[in-house]
């Protein structure tokens, strides 16, 4: 699947480059001869969830580390708010929360605790930023439960307090339903989902959870082995996730001359000697199986079939696809 790789389509439609919140330009980061992530170029369209899809390894936290600053790029640029984020660290970072790995809490500490200790730290001036995250995430305010004593789900809420406690513009948040159970999912995706829509943030999220980040989602970039491999709407992808007709017959070859011949059809493959894939749905599948049988042809299945989202990032990562 090498001919996938470096083909993205670069997605304007009429947008000005200040549009864009994230815009990275060939960035790359490489560890001796191994590269990490390889002339990435991404594009975070404002007040939108943008989801960064890989397999684990695929290089979606080091390109969030980069993205903050926390990594340097060995080329390539990252420019925020329109702005190179190098040399501007001081006054793009602030804006900007995220959740990256699992964040540095003190286990002896409650929650309420926690975040006056990371809001000292950052200069927020009172304590309802604070009580106003807990809230948000529905977690209580100076309560006497220790960090240590909190649930999975508790944790990653905390993690999300902290995030979003300075009233960010911009999120980036790696994996933030890693490990969580099916009730923690919802939760988190919840919050994700009116950060954006109620509060107005934009938001970048990885995942290597289609069934997860498909729910949430309004961009996709699918990344493998440090290579941008698509960049799309979720609505442009499904249309690039194709339907077809498939029919079983007796003899492929026969069936292919008929659809020349008498429908003219051209749009068809040849699987093997019994499978043939028609790509054109707007035929009468009915005349067509009529015609198959008045030639001698035994037709065991004629249906219609939609290839999912899963199987198209498969076919784009070469096989494998993503959880």
């Amino acid at each position: 699947m090498q001919g996938w790789r470096g083909i993205i389509p670069f997605r304007t439609g009429g947008l000005n480059m200040s549009d864009y919140i994230i815009e990275t330009k060939n960035l790359t980061k490489q560890y001796g001869t191994q590269k990490s992530v390889a002339d990435l170029n991404l594009h975070v369209e404002k007040g939108k969830i943008y989801g960064l899809l890989g397999r684990n390894g695929a290089g979606k936290t080091t390109t969030m580390k980069m993205l903050l600053g926390l990594t340097q790029p060995t080329s390539g640029e990252v420019r925020i708010w329109g702005k190179p984020l190098k040399g501007n660290e001081k006054k793009i970072l602030p804006r900007i929360g995220s959740l990256i790995e699992s964040p540095g809490f003190y286990p002896n500490l409650t929650g309420t605790e926690n975040l006056r200790i990371f809001a000292t730290l950052r200069g927020i001036p009172n304590n309802h930023a604070i009580k106003d995250a807990l809230d948000f995430v529905g977690l209580p305010y100076k309560d006497k439960k220790l960090f240590s004593q909190y649930s999975l789900g508790m944790k990653q809420r905390l993690a999300i307090a902290l995030a979003i406690m300075h009233d960010p513009e911009l999120l980036i948040l790696d994996e933030p339903t890693n490990g969580l159970d099916p009730i923690g999912i919802a939760e988190v995706r919840s919050f994700i989902r009116e950060l954006c829509d109620a509060r107005g943030k934009t938001i970048l999220i990885s995942s290597h959870i289609l069934s997860e980040i498909s729910l949430l989602a309004d961009d996709y970039g699918i990344i493998d082995h440090g290579a941008l491999l698509e960049e799309e709407s979720l609505v442009k992808l499904e249309q690039k996730s194709s339907r077809h007709i498939r029919f079983i017959v007796s003899d492929t070859a026969q069936a292919a001359r008929i659809l020349e011949r008498n429908f003219h059809e051209s749009q068809f493959s040849i699987q093997d000697d019994h499978n043939l894939r028609l790509n054109n749905l707007d035929v009468s599948v009915g005349e067509i199986v009529t015609a198959f049988v008045e030639n001698g042809l035994v037709v065991s299945e004629a249906h219609t079939c939609e290839e999912s989202l899963e199987d198209y990032f498969k076919r784009v990562t070469g096989g494998e696809g993503i959880a």
